[in-house]
């Protein structure tokens, strides 16, 4: 059964109207790991350091991810969407004003977090409730091809605003997505029917925990979030020092990294919605492995290139950056199949514990195998050894393909894509 959700409009305005929203949010995401290779110097943090603000911003995610998303099962999801949309805007504006050393950096950006969950999974269930089965995968394909477009504008803007303003106006400026951000759902979505959940008795061992099909999703989501935010967070600072290792400026290196980055991170605006197209005519299971096949094989070269010829750090990266996010929206379709739509709520949010916990902790652990595989000193200016870093990611990310293989040999798997698997 669907909803139409927006009776005057029609479904596809209401998605037009959610994934401007969310590209609109990420604008101001992607700002501080652009800007890591200038505020390690800043506020003499090591790569371990560094990379632990990144974790607080997902400790933070990943609370509001479990807590809202079960909170969907329960109250509006529209309430839930809509004022984590005005959180989003306000903590994204505390840290550009406030964040000045590593301890203000570490606490407001986990403030962030708590605030961007709530625009994450809810956004997923109201795409589930409002569209079918054959088309729901490159729905959310479309919402989460928004968020790279997003976190790519955020990464070219931030470098461009650096390297003529400096890094304090870079993260003020970029605070304007997030400020729009909040603002147009409540335009987009004010005519929008709320579906209030259905009171049921709660089971959630038996419809979650005991269901094979669900717990394989999740396992395999877990092992894309590893990849996925490791690689997200670190790309920037290592093209910045892919562009000094080759005899860059600092100022252009930091500006050309970022460029770059932004380039590598908008395919992902591609990759999710023909995943989603493709997942939905193909299957599920088939659509993430071959997508997670090719970004565990860049997981395991792109670190190697530094110090190369930059056309194929590029080339590679353009690959790594379409694949590692590609499958993104193909899991959410997945889950959403095999779950009662009383539980999904719930659903996202056991995912997303699990997934975005292995996700918060990647960063620092990325950073601490840098800390460990690099000279110290950095009388280079830059760290020479990324191989090791990026390789670890992929060897985790293995175990994604694996639990698909498991769950297509299973019955249960016909109830995805109408029967694709």
């Amino acid at each position: 059964m669907t909803y139409n959700l927006f009776p005057m409009t029609g479904p596809y305005t209401f998605l037009t109207g959610i994934c401007s929203t969310r590209l609109l949010l990420y604008l101001g995401l992607q700002n501080y790991p652009a800007l890591i290779p200038l505020l390690q110097k800043e506020w003499e943090m090591s790569s371990a350091a560094a990379g632990s603000i990144v974790s607080a911003y997902q400790a933070g995610f990943l609370i509001s991810l479990v807590g809202l998303s079960s909170l969907t099962d329960w109250v509006s999801t529209k309430k839930v969407f809509l004022y984590s949309c005005i959180a989003c805007a306000i903590t994204t504006l505390l840290f550009a004003i406030f964040a000045r050393s590593y301890s203000s950096a570490l606490l407001l950006r986990g403030l962030m977090g708590l605030a961007v969950g709530g625009t994450y999974t809810p956004g997923l269930k109201l795409i589930s409730e409002t569209f079918s089965s054959s088309l729901r995968g490159r729905a959310m394909g479309f919402f989460i091809g928004a968020g790279s477009m997003g976190l790519a504008g955020s990464i070219a803007a931030t470098g461009w605003i650096a390297a003529h303003y400096g890094w304090q106006a870079a993260l003020f400026i970029t605070t304007l997505g997030p400020v729009l951000g909040a603002i147009v759902p409540f335009l987009v979505l004010r005519g929008m029917k709320e579906r209030r959940p259905e009171p049921v008795e709660r089971e959630v061992k038996r419809e979650l925990l005991a269901k094979r099909p669900a717990l394989l999703m999740i396992a395999g989501y877990t092992a894309h979030a590893w990849e996925l935010e490791g690689m997200r967070t670190w790309t920037p600072a290592f093209l910045v020092a892919c562009f000094l290792a080759a005899g860059s400026a600092k100022d252009y290196a930091v500006q050309a990294g970022a460029s770059l980055s932004s380039l590598v991170f908008i395919m992902g605006v591609f990759s999710t919605g023909i995943a989603g197209y493709l997942s939905d005519r193909f299957g599920r299971t088939a659509v993430i492995i071959a997508m997670m096949a090719i970004s565990i094989v860049c997981s395991f070269s792109f670190g190697w290139l530094i110090g190369g010829q930059m056309s194929w750090v590029i080339i590679l990266g353009l690959c790594y950056g379409f694949s590692v996010i590609a499958e993104s929206p193909v899991y959410s379709s997945g889950l959403a199949e095999v779950v009662s739509p009383n539980y999904l709520g719930t659903a996202l949010g056991l995912r997303s514990l699990v997934g975005f916990g292995a996700g918060a902790l990647v960063p620092p652990i990325f950073g601490a195998v840098l800390d460990l595989t690099n000279p110290a000193g950095g009388k280079m200016g830059y760290l020479p050894n990324w191989g090791w870093a990026f390789s670890m990611l992929g060897l985790v990310a293995l175990f994604g393909p694996w639990t698909m293989f498991k769950l297509r040999s299973m019955p249960e798997s016909l109830k995805m894509a109408g029967g694709k698997k």
